[in-house]
């Protein structure tokens, strides 16, 4: 999850905007009116009351950034980009708007240009843990894990209570097949809130993969606790249960995944490779009928191959 995505929005009034000023009181009052409307989510009223100060002060780079968290607001990445470029052009350098054009960038799946960005702003705020969780993000998209892990140990020695960086360094440890590393991080995530649960959930993925079921089971559970309704953990809880022949209660984990998840085709398709596993033939059958249902063509086949109707 990208950090502070589109904050630092700037209310000035004319007085305080120097070689920047406003051309006229107007302009002054519709940017106050588009700030107004801003801060009460109202974007698109936003946006219309930055048109119409840009109208009487063409270029002023405070309105454009505005403008540009504005648009961003309502996932009209393009346009925002262009306004914050066009303010950077009118002489607004600082850290913030370069962290709002990367945050824009990132949401349009330009990543090499959001790194840019990202770096940009820490040239000027090197200090920033948003910043450097978001470039750590970036990075883990291109596949650079080196300096991902980089941005991310750095953001945790400014904020080390910030259990996202924590819980992201952990993916990309299981990412790299260091277990025992993620394990580590995923530790320190539930430490600093022990309500999250996707991260209960893949520490018990990194213990399964270390042949710990016991401890995988554990977490499991403690992410059950924290999300009845997670059905992820459920199915892991299940196939740590099969891991230890304890089929009862693997099929109890199964049958909770279905309730939970009635409508999804690969909860379908994995419970019935499972069953299949545990030689419930009906069962396996039952589920692969459900996905071919749903519109699985390779669950049809399967079962027209096997002769079931």
């Amino acid at each position: 999850m990208r950090k502070n995505l589109f904050l630092s929005f700037i209310i000035l009034l004319a007085s305080n905007c120097a070689s920047l000023a406003f051309a006229e009181d107007s302009a002054d009052s519709f940017f106050t009116q588009g700030n107004d409307s801003y801060t009460a989510g109202k974007y698109g009223d936003a946006i219309n009351s930055y048109k119409k100060a840009l109208n009487l002060s063409p270029g002023n780079a405070y309105i454009l950034y505005n403008m540009g968290n504005a648009y961003s607001n309502t996932g009209m990445y393009g346009d925002a980009i262009k306004c914050f470029d066009a303010a950077i052009e009118g002489g607004l350098v600082d850290a913030s708007i370069f962290f709002n054009l990367g945050n824009a960038y990132n949401s349009q799946g330009e990543t090499v240009e959001a790194v840019g960005a990202y770096k940009k702003a820490l040239k000027i705020n090197p200090n920033d843990d948003a910043t450097l969780h978001n470039l750590a993000m970036a990075y883990t998209t291109l596949g650079d894990l080196e300096n991902a892990i980089k941005c991310y140990e750095s953001a945790i020695k400014i904020n080390p209570d910030d259990a996202g960086s924590h819980y992201n360094l952990g993916n990309i440890y299981s990412q790299m097949d260091d277990e025992t590393a993620a394990i580590q991080c995923y530790a320190k995530t539930v430490k600093i809130n022990p309500y999250y649960e996707k991260a209960y959930c893949n520490m018990g993925v990194s213990y399964s993969n270390l042949g710990d079921e016991d401890h995988a089971i554990d977490c499991y559970q403690k992410a059950i606790e924290v999300n009845p309704r997670y059905a992820r953990a459920h199915y892991n809880l299940g196939i740590s249960f099969l891991h230890r022949n304890l089929k009862d209660k693997a099929e109890s984990c199964f049958t909770k995944v279905v309730d939970l998840t009635p409508y999804d085709i690969s909860a379908f398709i994995k419970i019935a490779n499972a069953y299949g596993e545990m030689g419930k033939q009906e069962k396996q059958i039952e589920c692969m009928k459900r996905a071919a249902e749903l519109g699985d063509e390779d669950c049809a086949k399967w079962l027209k191959d096997k002769g079931v109707k």
